[in-house]
Parts: C-alpha cells; structure tokens; sequence
C-alpha cells in the first residue's frame, strides 16, 4: 500500500497586500501529495482598492506570468501614453517622454504594465478568494508569536484567539511586526530613509486633464506628480525632501488631517503662484481625498529574511524604496521562489514512507533566500540618494539645467534608442524556473 500523504502545512500569511496572496496561490500547486492549509489576515476591515499606479518589469513579468493571472491582469492595466515633464511657473511641458509598449526592448517610465496597486490586490484576492484550503480573515492582526518544539509557531491574535503554524509569513509592509518580532537575539531593524517623503490622494478631474502622468520640480525639494487611471479622478502626488523635525514627527505620529495641513504647509506661501499648486492644496479637503495616504520612503535591509519557521517576504524583508520601480515584482519574484523552493526541497520525501516532507522547510526558507538575495541587493544598490536631489533639487537653477538636459535627450531620440536596445532586466539575474510547482489556472 502506498504510505498515506502527510497532513497539510499549516501557513499563516500576514497581510493581504500582493506578495501574500501570490504566495498562497503559489502554494495551491505544491506536487502531490503535498497540501497546505492557508490562512491570511488582514489588518483592515476589508481588502484595500486604494494605493498608488505600480508597474510590472522585467522579470517581473515573467514572475506575473507564472501565476496564471496575465488576461486579468491586462484587462486592468492603465493606459498611460507617456511622461510630461512641466515647468513649475506655468505648466508648460518641456519634454515629452512616450511609453514602450512593443513588448521589446526597455519600458520607459510609463511602462506596458501600468496599474493601480488596489486592481493588483483585487486579481490576487479574486484567484485565490475560494480555492481550497485558503481562508482570509479581515480586521485581525498579529499580537505576537512564540516557536515551540517540533517546528509549531504559536500565534496570538488581535481577537484573542490563539492557533498552531507550521509556517509563518510576514507580508505586512515595510513597518512589518512580524520582521520587527522574528528575530531573538535583540538585533536592531534596519530601514534605511532614503531621504524623501510623499503623500497620495485623489482630487476631481477638470477639463484638459491629460492621460499622460506629469511630473513638476519645485524649488525647495518639492515635486507634484499626477496620474490620470480613470476619467472620475486625478491620483495626485507630493513630494518633499526637506529636513524638517516637526514635518516628519507629524507624518509619523500625527492625524491625518494634521498630516493634510503639514503638507499644506510644505507649499506655502511661496509656492502659491505655482503652476497648478492651489488646485493640488485644496484638492486635499475635497471627499475623493479619502484616499490619502503618506510616508517617508525607506529600504528595508536585514541580515536574513528568516528565523526558525517564520520568514518574511515582499516590502517585508526587502523594500528597495519606490524610486527604483522594482518593489513590484521583487514581491512576485519572492512568492514564486519562496514556494517554489518549499515545493523542491520537500516534494522530494513526499512519497517516502514515514518520512515528514515539512522537515524539509529549513532548507527551502534558505534556499529561498540564497536565490532571491542577489537581484535585491542588485536592485537596493542604487544611488537612491542622489535620486531624490535629482527629484527634488534645492534651487530654480538646477531644474532649469535639468530640464535641457532632458530636452535634449529626447530631442536627439536618444530615449527611442534605450527603449528599442535597452532592457528591463536587473543584471543578468533571471528567475529560476520550478516545474515542481504547477501554473494556477486562471
């Protein structure tokens, strides 16, 4: 007789973001006879449709293909035509940057695979929202968390429940308690600031809102950046890197309308008379506001992205900052990887009698790492730093000079050349293939 299968892994997801669910959905397609019992909770009361315009590059797209989920995710995607760079006295463009959209060659900014981070959530959760052996639970959090003997996480919850893991994943965001948790030894939680921070929010359309996304430098370490998703709204973006205790002692720990007024601040008075600013401003007191949301940009570097049974993925354990385009598909990348090495390292004794495939886990959680480790150091070593300067320069003259700069590079069609010649890819890193892992069905 054939030995009996091996009880399903108990996995509890953290965070019902993009790299959870694209984890759980991964894990669904474990070689027989290998089954996972998953759980994923969410802070919020139900799954956020809000959050910024994110892109797919790369091997990105390649990790995104190997969910199943390409037709819902195209028939989300955001058709953004190109990039305005505008004066700040008047709004006029001073150079035009087009999107890439052949499928060859490198995207420019504005990239084939636009969309809005809530379209992103809403297909994952749609993919894995039913499927057996997948349960969310919404408006619960993590208290904390004890390791046992025999590889068993204990876990406390907001609600006052307590339940057994054979594996724990936190998917919570840069602020992470899980990460901040994990480690027993007093180490300290590394996230770098990369010194600039934004707010987002929606204002109403007015007539001559283009499709296009512009982006306007200010004097000061000022930018406003704008996309248009939808005919309904304009998603709005400020940006400042200015050293400013109180400003930033407010984004942390501040209301939100104190956050609104803080940012208000930010602007005036002597930016009042700039182009489109006034609208931007009071754009913040109007109802499609709600959406508002601020931070300080930050990467997040430890030393390792696992202890015992609990690991941790996405912005999680290794945020590069949103001004490197890549946090995105580092998460889908990490999702693939991570179950894919969970379904190599313990497909392999799955069939062996009185075996326990689990014990397994160690070797997969740092084979996970080891894999995925040097494109996110590849992508975290960039000049962030100088990034933001560029973005948000001091002086009237600097923009000036960059502005030309750019002119000219697009003048000469030296962007056609990059795009037609040039690719997304990081490095030579490509993402491994597992053909243990089944694709989901779409």
């Amino acid at each position: 007789m054939p030995p009996p299968p091996p009880p399903p892994l108990r996995v509890l997801i953290v965070g019902a973001g993009i790299a959870g669910p694209a984890l759980a959905l991964h894990l669904t397609c474990l070689p027989p006879p290998l089954k996972c019992a998953i759980t994923i909770v969410e802070r919020h009361p139900h799954l956020r449709a809000s959050g910024q315009q994110i892109d797919l590059r790369g091997q990105g797209i390649v990790a995104m293909r190997k969910l199943g989920v390409e037709a819902a995710v195209r028939a989300r995607v955001v058709d953004e035509p190109g990039l305005r760079l505008l004066d700040w006295r008047r709004g006029r463009t001073q150079a035009y940057l087009g999107s890439n959209k052949t499928g060859r060659g490198a995207q420019t900014f504005s990239a084939e695979w636009e969309i809005m981070r809530g379209d992103l959530c809403g297909v994952l959760y749609e993919a894995t929202e039913g499927l057996d052996g997948v349960r969310y639970v919404f408006g619960v959090t993590v208290e904390g968390f004890e390791q046992g003997g025999g590889g068993v996480v204990r876990v406390r919850f907001s609600d006052g429940r307590e339940e057994e893991f054979d594996l724990v994943v936190g998917c919570d965001g840069v602020g992470s308690r899980i990460r901040r948790t994990m480690f027993t030894d007093g180490r300290p939680d590394k996230l770098v600031p990369v010194g600039m921070s934004c707010a987002l929010y929606s204002i109403p359309p007015e007539k001559g809102d283009a499709p296009d996304a512009t982006f306007c430098h200010l004097p000061g370490r000022r930018n406003i950046f704008t996309r248009r998703d939808r005919e309904d709204c304009l998603r709005v973006q400020l940006g400042y890197a200015g050293e400013d205790a109180e400003f930033a002692r407010v984004l942390k720990h501040g209301t939100v309308a104190e956050q609104k007024e803080a940012w208000k601040n930010v602007f005036r008075p002597d930016m009042l008379d700039a182009w489109g600013i006034r609208r931007y401003l009071d754009g913040l007191d109007s109802p499609q506001a709600d959406d508002f949301y601020t931070q300080e940009f930050a990467q997040v570097k430890v030393d390792n992205w696992s202890e015992g049974r609990v690991v941790v993925l996405g912005d999680a354990a290794f945020c590069p900052a949103p001004i490197t385009g890549q946090g995105t598909s580092l998460a889908l990348m990490g999702a693939y990887i991570l179950a894919g090495e969970i379904a190599r390292a313990c497909g392999k004794d799955a069939h062996e009698e009185g075996a326990n495939p689990w014990d397994n886990l160690a070797a997969a959680l740092v084979a996970y790492e080891t894999t995925l480790r040097p494109i996110v150091h590849t992508v975290q070593d960039v000049p962030v730093k100088r990034i933001v300067r560029i973005m948000c320069p001091e002086s009237a003259w600097f923009i000036r000079l960059f502005h030309w700069f750019v002119w000219l590079f697009v003048g000469l069609r030296l962007d056609r050349l990059a795009a037609k010649f040039g690719s997304d890819d990081v490095g030579t890193w490509k993402l491994p293939d597992y053909p243990e892992l089944s694709t989901p069905k779409a």
